[in-house]
Formats: structure tokens, sequence, C-alpha cells
């Protein structure tokens, strides 16, 4: 009978850690995603953008967002993640630094915002254009040697 009972303690023991732990990642990952990754718009004006990465025509304010910078399709899509109540993207900035994203946000330098966050990607209304951001299916990384 202890026997048992012992089996029986370890296997709600078992279903109590696996409930607590996901109840933790689901209020983590709730927290992070209500907040704006964003902050403010402006940033420092020491963020740099290597040369290589910069058309020689295109004139960059560095006293703007990175993602406010370049046009939508220089960033590389990194990643969606689609709720019943939240869509978010992972987005590339041209300096190398990562960013989350959500619909309304602004993205690129013609005053582009995000209307949609779907599966295959995103998409951002311009002026008088939709621009489609994809996701990236390999890594960004390796895209440099090629």
């Amino acid at each position: 009978m202890r026997a048992i009972l012992g089996v029986f303690d370890m296997k709600i023991k078992l279903v109590l850690s696996v409930l607590w732990t996901m109840l933790s990642i689901s209020i983590v990952s709730t927290s992070v995603a209500d907040d704006n990754a964003f902050g403010s718009l402006i940033t420092n004006t020491d963020t740099t953008v290597p040369a290589a990465d910069a058309p020689a025509a295109e004139v960059i304010d560095k006293s703007l967002h990175p993602l406010l910078q370049h046009p939508v399709k220089s960033y590389i899509l990194m990643g969606v993640v689609i709720s019943k109540t939240v869509k978010i993207a992972l987005i590339r900035a041209n300096n190398g630094e990562e960013y989350f994203i959500r619909v309304g946000d602004l993205l690129g330098n013609a005053e582009g915002t995000i209307t949609d966050i779907n599966g295959s990607g995103i998409e951002v209304s311009e002026e008088n254009k939709i621009v489609s951001l994809a996701v990236r299916n390999r890594s960004a990384s390796n895209e440099s040697a090629q």
C-alpha cells in the first residue's frame, strides 16, 4: 500500500511541477509581450550603422530609432509569434540588433505602419503601397557568406 502511495505522490509532484513550469512561462512571456520593446523611438546619437550596410546615396538620420532609418525591405524578419491575443514579430535591423514589433508599430524610413503579422510574415502600409516582408526560413548569419 505504501509503495502505491509513493508512486501516486510522485505522479502528483510531476504533474504539479509541469503545471507550475507552464504557468511560469505563460506569465513571463505575457509580461514580456505586453511591454513596448521600442520604448521611445528616439535613441542615442551614438548608434552607428556600418558603411557596408548603408547605401552610398542614402542619408541616415541617427537620431531616429534603428527601425525607422532604412527601407522596410532592408530589415530581416527573423520570426513571428501568433496567439489568440497577441501577434509579435522579431526583426533584425541593419545594425545587427533585434527588436520585437507589433501591429501598429512604425517601420521603415517611408513612415510605414505594420498593419498585419501572420504566419508567413508582416505587412507594412506606406503612403500608396503595402510592403510585405517574409519570415526567413534560413539562418540570416549565413547570408553574408554567400
